[in-house]
């Protein structure tokens, strides 16, 4: 399985929004809380938690939808990609969907 090469950047489907990361995930996973059922429409969600530091959104403007509770969801607000999510109270993380990145091989859940 290939490794994460950093810098890693990536963007939504329509290449509007682009982010990059610069420091290897704290946490990966695949979350089966039923909110990220519904938000991604499948059993799961790929989720990796980025310092909040080393991620950085580098071009486009993501737009916060899916609101239910406090958490903030970021989507493309031309392709509507769910891209990543800022917990309630979490500040020292991004929730980033490692399928944004261009490269995602190096992905494996941890929890």
């Amino acid at each position: 399985m290939p490794s994460l090469n950093l810098p890693a950047v990536g963007g939504c489907r329509c290449g509007r929004v682009r982010l990059k990361i610069t420091a290897p995930p704290l946490l990966t996973m695949a979350c089966h809380c039923t909110g990220c059922q519904r938000m991604s429409a499948s059993a799961y969600s790929l989720s990796a938690a980025i310092p909040d530091e080393a991620f950085e959104v580098t071009q486009g403007e993501p737009v916060i939808g899916g609101l239910h509770g406090a958490s903030r969801h970021y989507f493309c607000p031309h392709c509507m990609s769910w891209m990543f999510t800022r917990p309630e109270g979490l500040d020292w993380f991004v929730n980033l969907r490692p399928t944004m990145l261009d490269d995602p091989g190096w992905f494996t859940p941890f929890v």
